[in-house]
């Protein structure tokens, strides 16, 4: 489940992979002029060729966590709907078939996101109506067990109704657009824009934009790190939200909330860093979800400062990160030049910078 801290990952997983990659320093070949659509295939090639056992752990302790399978799902897809490549669909459906270890609402709502990214790409119309309806069952299930008048409303993050906090909550408006959108259903809509107006009055968003991680137990914002994450699912839920209703307010808090992200995040070498020191495994998936989300929003944007801005941000960050790339394009856990830490989440990540780049550079096949 997202948002907690995780164990690392087994030394047997690491040494296989220093062994693995030690293999191949011999075999590295210069892409220095690869368009970032090529990068992002080099990226995931790795993934699935060396990570097919991490992506489908299902309990904790392992390298890879159950809701980011969901996140890989997504991430799959896309590449595929950005490069028109339809080379990593098998493995998008393994993993979307995959329900073991979820744990919580949040959890669900990847899996909801992941039946709608399918839903949109996948070519077989029986099985696009499956995963809508499968998104539907689940957000169906949460208006009724996970929202409630506790803090005003809200969705809770646990089973158990202990803490309601951004990312639940910033997934279910999304879904709800979504759904919205993909199926016509004005309940939905409603749904959408209630859930949206509680989140901008939860407190859980600053006066500088940034997003913290929840709320305490007299409702209040709790003060916990703004992960970039939090940052990233609320751009898409904007962006649907204009796509749901017209209302040109949904971009411009999208672009302040992302504006604000690349300020507080950047470091002075152009580097993009968590909002916590070491990153554990939740988190070095985080930045992924947030690019990917950013890629999408640029294009929407209205032309003028903040798409310029966002737009240079994502193509030079791109740059800088696939001039860090190790043998066979493989990318550090923190998208750094040194020292090498690997993992199934940095090729995710990686991939998902580079289809955003290819998305505001207009590189892709829609």
């Amino acid at each position: 489940m997202s948002g907690i801290l995780r164990k690392a990952p087994g030394i047997f997983g690491m040494v296989a992979w220093i062994f693995w990659s030690g293999s191949c320093l011999a075999k590295t070949v210069d892409f220095s002029r690869a368009p970032p659509l090529q990068q992002a295939r080099m990226a995931l090639d790795i993934l699935s060729a060396h990570y097919a056992r991490e992506l489908h752990t299902h309990h904790d302790g392992d390298a890879f966590h159950a809701w980011q399978r969901f996140v890989s799902v997504g991430t799959l897809m896309d590449y595929e709907a950005a490069s028109g490549d339809s080379h990593f669909h098998a493995l998008a459906g393994e993993l979307l078939a995959d329900h073991r270890g979820l744990d919580g609402n949040d959890d669900d709502l990847w899996l909801a996101e992941a039946e709608l990214d399918w839903a949109v790409q996948d070519g077989n119309r029986e099985r696009q109506r499956n995963a809508l309806k499968n998104a539907a069952r689940i957000f169906s299930r949460l208006t009724v067990h996970a929202w409630d008048g506790a803090c005003g409303g809200g969705v809770w993050w646990d089973h158990a109704h202990t803490y309601k906090n951004a990312i639940t909550n910033e997934l279910f408006i999304d879904v709800a657009a979504r759904l919205s959108v993909m199926t016509g259903d004005a309940s939905y809509k409603e749904w959408a824009l209630k859930s949206w107006r509680w989140f901008e009055g939860s407190g859980m968003i600053l006066t500088s934009h940034a997003i913290n991680d929840g709320l305490d137990a007299r409702c209040l914002n709790n003060g916990s790190p703004t992960y970039s994450y939090n940052q990233g699912v609320i751009l898409d839920a904007l962006r649907n939200l204009t796509v749901l209703t017209g209302d040109p307010y949904f971009l411009l808090q999208a672009a302040h909330i992302a504006r604000q992200a690349i300020g507080e995040r950047t470091m002075l070498d152009g580097g993009f860093r968590e909002a916590t020191g070491v990153m554990n495994i939740d988190s070095r998936i985080f930045r992924g979800i947030f690019v990917q989300a950013l890629g999408r929003l640029v294009p929407a944007l209205p032309a003028g400062g903040d798409q310029e801005a966002l737009k240079t941000w994502l193509t030079d960050e791109s740059m800088r990160l696939w001039a860090n790339r190790f043998p066979d394009a493989q990318f550090d856990s923190d998208w750094s030049a040194t020292p090498f830490t690997p993992s199934a989440q940095a090729q995710l990540t990686a991939a998902s910078l580079f289809v955003a780049a290819a998305r505001v550079s207009g590189e892709v096949a829609r």
